[in-house]
């Protein structure tokens, strides 16, 4: 995958190409140089942006980091976009009372969350950004142009492989949201749900809108909902909201073991279809 789109990227690149100044016998030696100096300077800026672009694009699709990204999800091939007040409508009832009730010292990371829009739209309605809490939005990729502000330092986007985030140095989230996001998409569902319930101080909320049935657990031949999975680990107290679709999970205990996971089907769809069986 690294090859393939890598190579992608920078044919897409070269699209972009200077083209050459052309003179003729009526153009001044001045004239002359300014044009040269100026082809100069593009094919330099050119070539620096060549290998910048593909010196990220390697360290995003690493061989350790390929086995967690789907098509789907390189090609940001789903709503990039969503707005507070739809995560405020479609998660559990719950979400409201509890975003609202967050203070500045408490920390809300949102995984999958495109462009940090529900985050942003959050930060924007403090007038004393002071009073705001901490946001860290997780994002696979970012549009190359996008760079959304920091709003006094309280917004932090993390970009890349969710599996390969150094997340134990991060500052303890008090909820966590993830809307048809990291753990709907990510092959690996018993690491990404570890590093997230670490990620949960105690007493943390962790907030799923997911599709109940796309995700299923195979135990002695017996197939198992992900609520149900979820249901059966110690330490997390799992209440479903006016749909089965609306999970809120509440972290009631320290050192909380995920049972690994061993993928037994992927089929890459929006979201993907998946089974595991128990990882031996």
């Amino acid at each position: 995958m690294k090859i393939k789109s890598c190579s992608q990227f920078r044919r897409f690149l070269r699209s972009f190409a200077v083209p050459s100044f052309g003179h003729n016998h009526r153009s001044s030696t001045a004239r002359l140089i300014l044009r040269h100096l100026i082809l100069a300077t593009a094919l330099l800026l050119t070539f620096a942006f060549q290998v910048q672009a593909a010196d990220l694009c390697a360290q995003v699709f690493t061989p350790e980091k390929a086995a967690y990204i789907s098509e789907r999800v390189a090609k940001n091939k789903f709503v990039t976009n969503r707005h507070f007040e739809e995560y405020a409508r479609d998660l559990h009832p719950d979400f409201k009372n509890s975003i609202a009730n967050l203070t500045a010292n408490q920390h809300w990371i949102d995984l999958g969350a495109g462009k940090a829009t529900a985050q942003i739209d959050f930060l924007k309605s403090f007038a004393n950004k002071n009073q705001a809490p901490q946001a860290t939005a997780v994002a696979f990729k970012l549009d190359r142009w996008f760079k959304p502000s920091s709003y006094e330092g309280k917004l932090k986007i993390e970009e890349g492989a969710y599996e390969a985030m150094p997340t134990p140095t991060w500052k303890k989230a008090d909820i966590i949201t993830d809307v048809y996001g990291v753990l709907s998409y990510t092959a690996n569902l018993s690491q990404a749900l570890q590093k997230t319930i670490d990620l949960l101080n105690l007493e943390g909320e962790l907030y799923l809108l997911v599709s109940p049935y796309a995700t299923q657990i195979k135990i002695n031949n017996e197939h198992i909902t992900l609520t149900q999975y979820l249901k059966s680990i110690e330490g997390l107290k799992v209440e479903e909201g006016t749909t089965t679709s609306q999970l809120k999970i509440t972290k009631t205990k320290n050192n909380i073991q995920i049972p690994p996971l061993e993928l037994f089907r992927y089929t890459d769809q929006a979201p993907p279809l998946r089974t595991y069986t128990p990882k031996n």
